[in-house]
């Protein structure tokens, strides 16, 4: 091979490699779609690409009729609306909108709830009660943000009843929690009493 074709391939490989990060990354695995969406909101301060990726992934399990995967992109699709980095886009969310045309930015949080009582079935029917423990932490705390009391009280309690069920089922599984907290009910008092129910 002589030196011009080697200079030509070096910068082909350079080329495509740009491309690539141009473009972003691509998959077609709903599961690593969500991951990277959630980096996207949570830690970059990027919800356009995440709702996008968010969107794909919910697509791809919709197409398959996988039902746990359609469950995951509603809860993400939760969080995301509920997101700080949504929040900072104001401006740009106020003029352009969401992906999801139903959704406003004033009504964000109620879009959350949407989503999570959307996952919260799914999880429901498929009794994978930790998911489900955790969605109704999430939807909780949105009914708080959005100063439904009693709604978020009911969903606190629902959160314990299903993550007591995940524990009979599973009494080996180990807690991830704050190093404050010494366990999960800990943590669902501390919530409740930060929401104002009895």
């Amino acid at each position: 091979m002589n030196l011009t074709r080697i200079i030509l391939l070096v910068c082909c490989c350079s080329l495509l490699a740009g491309c690539a990060a141009l473009f972003g990354r691509s998959t077609d695995d709903p599961a690593l779609k969500l991951k990277w969406a959630s980096e996207h909101y949570a830690s970059r301060d990027e919800p356009v690409q995440a709702e996008k990726l968010i969107r794909d992934a919910l697509a791809l399990s919709q197409k398959t009729n996988n039902r746990p995967g359609m469950a995951a992109a509603y809860r993400e699709y939760g969080l995301f609306f509920r997101s700080n980095a949504v929040t900072k886009f104001e401006t740009y969310y106020t003029k352009e909108g969401f992906l999801d045309r139903t959704a406003s930015f004033a009504g964000r949080y109620a879009k959350a709830a949407e989503y999570f009582n959307k996952a919260k079935d799914i999880f429901t029917e498929n009794n994978q009660h930790e998911a489900l423990s955790n969605v109704y932490l999430s939807l909780a705390k949105t009914y708080v943000m959005l100063n439904r009391q009693q709604a978020a009280c009911d969903a606190f309690d629902e959160g314990m009843k299903s993550y007591n069920a995940f524990k009979k089922g599973n009494p080996e599984a180990r807690e991830f929690r704050a190093e404050e907290l010494s366990n999960y009910e800990e943590y669902v008092a501390e919530m409740k009493k930060q929401g104002g129910c009895p």
